[in-house]
């Protein structure tokens, strides 16, 4: 049964899921970078491309994160309601 309640409870629920969303992303993008560096001889990436990189997969997945969850509530609450 999915039942999200009032709207002040979803938009909290979307935004603890976008951040979660971007957290993992983000730390994908990080193992990513990591494992590069590792395999390689030399350094591809320097301290900064990694915090700069890391910075900017977390805003854009937020905002990515922040106009899909929505949909996707509104998806699961209606798919509850015509069972």
């Amino acid at each position: 049964m999915v039942k999200f309640g009032s709207k002040d409870k979803r938009t909290r629920v979307v935004l603890l899921s976008s951040i979660a969303t971007s957290i993992v992303l983000m730390n994908l993008f990080l193992l990513g970078t990591l494992l590069t560096n590792m395999y390689r001889g030399e350094a591809s990436y320097t301290l900064v491309d990694l915090a700069a990189g890391s910075i900017f997969v977390f805003v854009i997945t937020m905002i990515i994160s922040l106009s899909l969850w929505p949909r996707v509530m509104d998806w699961l609450e209606s798919k509850e309601k015509n069972k």
